[in-house]
């Protein structure tokens, strides 16, 4: 009875990593959205031709800010800012 019983927990075990693999490699051909539009934004901060009161690079960050809210970034604006590259860190 206890080889029956190996066995089986063996075999569940087997089948539970499959499901686990399968699901690894789901989400591996996903893209997440959220690092999508932060890849994307720096790269469109950091191009971007600012006027002398930095005024145009502000209105992007707040709009892009909006956007990432929207895609479940928890952040305030300040550290969106940060992760754009406008702020260096203290």
């Amino acid at each position: 009875m206890g080889t029956n019983r190996l066995q089986q927990a063996l075999t569940n075990l087997h089948n539970a990593v499959r499901e686990v693999e399968a699901a690894l490699d789901e989400m591996r051909g996903e893209h997440d959205p959220i690092a999508v539009h932060i890849f994307v934004s720096r790269r469109h901060y950091r191009n971007i031709a600012d006027t002398k009161s930095g005024k145009r690079r502000s209105v992007s960050a707040r709009l892009s800010w909006d956007v990432a809210s929207t895609l479940g970034f928890r952040g305030s604006l300040g550290e969106w800012e940060r992760l754009m590259g406008a702020v260096a860190r203290r």
